[in-house]
């Protein structure tokens, strides 16, 4: 019984991680709205905008935990961001950042969230459907 526990809890905690399949894309395919959350406390949105500048808040079930603005920049598969504001939670959370696909969807996981080659799905902020 153990062991089938055991073998259970691995292929869940596997299946939760995702490989860091980073990919080559276009700043232009990059704008949009991000989100990464673990539907317990973390629920961090990005929004990055073809001029280039970008905000972000993470909201929890307490409020708003912190926000950040600036500029964003892609480098080869590198995404780099330069707050100009940032407060509270978010204060040094986004610096550099690495762009994945995942499930066909486009998105980036930061460099602290990376182990090895793989990242924990809930860590990784995927791009949302455009809104109509």
């Amino acid at each position: 019984m153990r062991q089938l526990i055991a073998i259970t809890l691995a292929l869940f905690l596997l299946a939760a991680c995702v490989p860091d399949a980073t990919i080559r894309t276009t700043s232009d395919q990059l704008s949009g709205e991000y989100h990464s959350g673990d539907g317990l406390g973390r629920s961090v949105t990005v929004v990055l905008r073809p001029d280039h500048t970008f905000e972000s808040d993470w909201q929890g079930c307490l409020g708003v935990y912190g926000t950040a603005r600036g500029t964003w920049q892609l480098q080869g598969d590198q995404l780099v961001f330069a707050p100009v504001e940032e407060d509270r939670d978010l204060v040094g959370f986004l610096r550099q950042a690495t762009t994945v696909r995942h499930d066909g969807r486009l998105g980036f996981a930061r460099g602290a969230d990376v182990k090895g080659e793989k990242v924990n799905a809930r860590l990784v902020f995927l791009k949302q459907p455009a809104s109509r």
